[in-house]
């Protein structure tokens, strides 16, 4: 077979099957010690062989991967460990070596065993030329050990990047699934839990029993709950796919907002809430998704503050930035993380909920261009909301 002088199309040197730039960068360089046009790294994996990356240094095609003889010369290698060098095949000692890189139009070879640790074979380094070229013999049996150590630990990384990459685009999937699920869940739930809330509230004011309308009250509550998760879990979906992104569509009149949401708190839960609220100015945003990050920080409040202990409300104007924050008196022995307190799924010791309250409490901030600042002494935790006013 005689050397093909088509160039490569892509106009690259490189010819990289791994996509490793550390096994071309080595490749290259002994090349260049080698005078060789064409160096390659071939990994064996269990019993096969296959090109790990190439370097062709004129973008020439030297070999065809499907020879036979190509096989037949890394069948030749395989028998053994010791490195072949060849300058000139006319003064080559092995005839068979000779006729075989005869067929291949060749003039020059090197061969050299990659080894791991353990004195295995994993690979091999080789270098072609159709030109009788002249090398350092001893020179290059010090460079290659080190290269073919380079060689080792680049397969290892690699190997275990891949792997990696892997196991993230699993658990990416299995994110993306996991979302649709819930979004989905939450939407046939919605409606269903709404109309349950609403006949509660009915049979609540129209039944005269005082047991049956503690009963009723009950399951009001507990609807109540239910519909809290399921619009968490839909502020979720919106913000993890991308949904629902027009941003302030009106002017809200604030004050009676938060009134709305202390009022349905005052009946469902116990703990005294202190308000101080100061709001001579409507506020651009989007209600429901403001109502939702009221909900989601008192609910915060009440499920891991000191239970029966006070929740302080504060509601205000601050420089250009609307602010509504919820202090509690904490349970915990150990101060929490901060950062993770926000993301999904990320749940107290003693929560019973999905984990998505202050994450989708965090997104609503973001949509309307804001913040949260979390401020803790060790034994009060302060969040505050923060939107801008412009």
């Amino acid at each position: 077979m005689t050397v093909q002088n088509t160039k490569n199309q892509q106009n690259t040197r490189y010819t990289d099957l791994g996509q490793i730039n550390a096994s071309q960068k080595i490749l290259e360089t002994m090349c260049s010690h080698t005078q060789m046009r064409y160096g390659m790294i071939r990994k064996k994996e269990g019993n096969k062989w296959n090109n790990w990356c190439v370097y062709d240094d004129q973008s020439q095609q030297i070999i065809d991967q499907n020879s036979d003889i190509y096989v037949k010369i890394y069948r030749e290698i395989r028998k053994g460990l010791a490195p072949i060098f060849i300058d000139d095949i006319d003064r080559c000692a092995e005839q068979q070596w000779g006729e075989l890189l005869q067929k291949f139009g060749l003039k020059s070879y090197i061969s050299y065993p990659i080894l791991n640790k353990n004195d295995t074979i994993v690979g091999h380094l080789s270098f072609m030329n159709d030109e009788p070229v002249q090398f350092d013999r001893i020179k290059l049996e010090t460079l290659f050990p080190f290269c073919g150590d380079m060689i080792v630990i680049d397969f290892s990384s690699t190997t275990e990047r891949r792997h990696l990459k892997s196991i993230l685009e699993q658990e990416r999937s299995y994110s993306r699934n996991r979302d649709l699920v819930l979004s989905s869940l939450a939407h046939d739930l919605h409606n269903p839990v709404s109309i349950i809330k609403l006949l509660s509230q009915y049979l609540g004011e129209n039944l005269e029993n005082e047991t049956q309308k503690s009963l009723a009250k009950k399951i009001e509550d507990a609807s109540a709950r239910i519909k809290g998760v399921i619009d968490d879990i839909l502020d979720f979906s919106n913000t993890r796919f991308g949904r629902d992104i027009e941003r302030y569509t009106e002017l809200v009149n604030i004050e009676p907002l938060i009134k709305q949401v202390l009022d349905e708190f005052e009946v469902m839960h116990q703990n005294t809430v202190i308000t101080n609220m100061q709001l001579p100015l409507h506020v651009h945003g989007d209600k429901n998704k403001m109502g939702r990050a009221f909900v989601n920080l008192i609910s915060n409040a009440v499920k891991h503050g000191e239970p029966h202990k006070e929740i302080e409300i504060n509601a205000f104007i601050e420089k250009d930035n609307f602010v509504f924050s919820v202090t509690n008196q904490v349970t915990a022995i150990h101060p929490p993380n901060i950062p993770d307190l926000f993301k999904p799924f990320v749940r107290g010791s003693a929560s019973k909920g999905l984990g998505l309250g202050l994450y989708v409490t965090k997104e609503i901030a973001k949509f309307h261009q804001g913040d949260i600042d979390v401020l803790t002494d060790g034994k009060k935790i302060t969040f505050k909301l923060l939107i801008p006013i412009k």
